[in-house]
């Protein structure tokens, strides 16, 4: 049976390469899990989300062909596509914890507004995630997931992104 996960997702920064770009908490990303049960505790499927990092600051931004100094805005965009798999605990009709792990690529946007510059870079990236989190089921069905999820953007071109969300999702089926 498939299950469709829509969550809403607060982005965290970790790491040097990530926070010296865009540090502080977001309250802006998505993520939408799609999972066939392979067993009644195990099942696959694909993840697709989009998690932004903004930030105001005076630093200098590197860039492979560009440096740019002053009062700016730092974006970054992550779109992960990955392959997942998931393993739940306990019995279908009681709370569940539930861990994860995942692999497949990422496409990052870095991007950084100071006055009327613009400066771009993006690419695609080798990622992985693992999470956890519980499921809580609700009446007629639908089940309220929370969890966390660790994100990596292997280097590319000098760049490389890690993050953590934190997640408040609908799933439906199963």
């Amino acid at each position: 049976m498939w299950t469709f996960n829509g969550q809403y997702s607060a982005v965290l920064p970790i790491g040097d390469p990530t926070r010296s770009f865009a540090d502080g908490l977001s309250w802006r990303g998505a993520t939408i899990d799609i999972e066939g049960g392979a067993t009644d505790h195990l099942a696959i499927g694909a993840s697709v989300g989009w998690h932004v990092l903004s930030e105001q600051n005076t630093a200098t931004s590197l860039f492979p062909d560009a440096v740019l100094s002053g009062a700016g805005l730092r974006h970054m965009n992550s779109v992960p596509l990955l392959l997942t798999g998931t393993v739940t605990l306990g019995s279908p009709g009681g709370v569940q914890p539930f861990f994860g792990a995942g692999g497949g690529v990422v496409w990052v946007e870095n991007r950084t507004e100071a006055g009327s510059f613009v400066l771009e870079d993006t690419n695609w990236h080798r990622g992985v995630m693992g999470e956890a989190g519980i499921r809580i089921p609700r009446a007629r069905g639908a089940t309220i997931t929370i969890g966390a999820r660790y994100q990596r953007a292997f280097e590319v071109s000098g760049v490389e992104r890690e993050y953590v969300t934190f997640s408040l999702g609908y799933l439906l089926g199963g």
